[in-house]
């Protein structure tokens, strides 16, 4: 099956990561910030790693972001994922134009390109590579080199209570408030290295990373660093 006709087949039902058994984490941990171990980022691992350790915390993934220096690369890498079984859920395209139509325009340093994939294990898997030179995604990646952790998110069951502990542990919120539209309460947290976790609790069926309408409120309530 072609990567198309996958994505117009791919299904909108709500994850539900099996919880039973808790794998060894993908990442190393670097003065703060976190990098993929490059044997970890096969389909196969990952498929396997949504219930881990993340910050010597026991943590359930809702979805790991792998960054790509190109489109071709991150869609040689969906192919594989299509190949292995997984389902694209959203893109792929440029984020967030292609997928928010009619609201202000978003800062172009900090769009990309995008999509995302639902795993057999119903973990979700999101690929994103820059969308021009020198932008935001090109700079990580320049920085701190191709196994570099834009941000994991994490599936809780409530935000505030999920703020709270990972407040505890170094992290502070980026905007004052999580963003919540109904189905999907959205958090951003980043610690003094620079490295981001995202809290993310989930409302209604689905398996979307991002709303429109959460997107531009975190944006407008963003503190800068």
């Amino acid at each position: 099956m072609g990567l198309v006709q996958s994505m117009r087949n791919s299904t909108a039902n709500q994850p539900s990561v099996n919880t039973g058994i808790r794998h060894p984490s993908p990442f190393i941990e670097i003065e703060g910030r976190l990098f993929y171990r490059e044997e970890c980022k096969t389909p196969q691992f990952l498929n396997s790693s949504f219930i881990t350790t993340l910050f010597e915390q026991p943590v359930i993934v809702d979805h790991f972001v792998l960054l790509f220096p190109s489109t071709a690369l991150l869609m040689e890498y969906a192919h594989r994922l299509v190949d292995y079984g997984a389902q694209i859920l959203e893109g792929p395209g440029q984020w967030p134009q292609d997928f928010c139509t009619g609201q202000a325009p978003f800062p172009d340093d900090l769009t990309m390109y995008f999509l995302s994939a639902l795993m057999p294990s119903q973990g979700i898997l999101v690929l994103a590579a820059p969308h021009a030179p020198d932008d935001q995604l090109d700079r990580l990646l320049q920085g701190y080199g191709l196994n570099v952790v834009h941000h994991v998110a994490l599936r809780v069951d409530d935000v505030d209570a999920g703020a709270i502990a990972w407040q505890n542990n170094g992290f502070m919120p980026v905007s004052p408030h999580p963003q919540n539209d109904g189905c999907l309460c959205q958090w951003l947290f980043r610690n003094s290295a620079g490295q981001m976790i995202e809290l993310i609790c989930r409302q209604c069926d689905g398996g979307a990373t991002f709303s429109c309408e959460n997107i531009a409120g975190l944006r407008r309530s963003e503190n800068p660093m």
